[in-house]
């Protein structure tokens, strides 16, 4: 929150509240990710940087692909127009996230074989070069995880090197995850891409 809406709420509490309220009830009909979508296309209209930053990771968070954010851009191109489009794809190459790679952007995303279900044991199993791609596998009572091995800050490839227990560390700038949950435990804030995926005939499958 911006130190001039401090000042309005300390000043003006009642009035801002209102405000506020209204904001968030204004989506009621709307989807998470439809709401994350028109509040990125908000923030490239505004050209503002940090904001676009903030919502287009929120929005990747919630499930929203890259495909379908460069498609908004696109739909509001009548509003935008090509500098802002072009504005908003500068800094989307500046964050080098994995989800805008042509080559994950171009391909139709389909079920890989990962391994032999027999073969996954409990805790973190390490697969490579599963169809072009390094898994981290984690599996407990609970379930199965897959995450890519990019990490999601700068898309670096963290090899079986970096991994201590269930704690992964990006060598680049040492982001830190758990592989239990995914989650970025130090010095980022974005958790690990997990795919989804089954078990069928004793394989394990992921989707991306």
């Amino acid at each position: 929150m911006s130190d001039a809406l401090k000042y309005l709420m300390q000043i003006r509490p009642d009035a801002m509240e209102s405000y506020f309220t209204f904001v968030k009830r204004s989506g009621d009909h709307l989807d998470d990710k439809t709401k994350s979508i028109i509040s990125v296309i908000t923030k490239v209209d505004k050209q503002t940087d940090r904001g676009f930053r903030q919502y287009l990771q929120r929005a990747l968070r919630l499930g929203v692909t890259a495909n379908e954010i460069i498609d908004a851009l696109f739909v509001a191109f009548p509003t935008l127009g090509l500098s802002k489009i072009v504005w908003a794809v500068d800094i989307l190459l500046e964050m080098e996230l994995p989800e805008f790679d042509p080559g994950n952007m171009q391909c139709t995303p389909d079920w890989h074989t990962v391994m032999a279900e027999q073969d996954l044991k409990p805790g973190v199993n390490v697969v490579k070069d599963c169809d072009d791609k390094d898994l981290f596998i984690y599996k407990d009572n609970r379930g199965i995880r897959v995450y890519d091995s990019l990490c999601p800050h700068q898309a670096t490839g963290i090899t079986e090197s970096a991994l201590h227990g269930l704690e992964l560390t990006c060598p680049k700038h040492k982001w830190k995850f758990d592989l239990s949950t995914g989650e970025c435990t130090d010095q980022g804030d974005k958790p690990l891409m997990c795919f989804e995926n089954k078990l069928e005939n004793g394989l394990l499958l992921a989707f991306w």
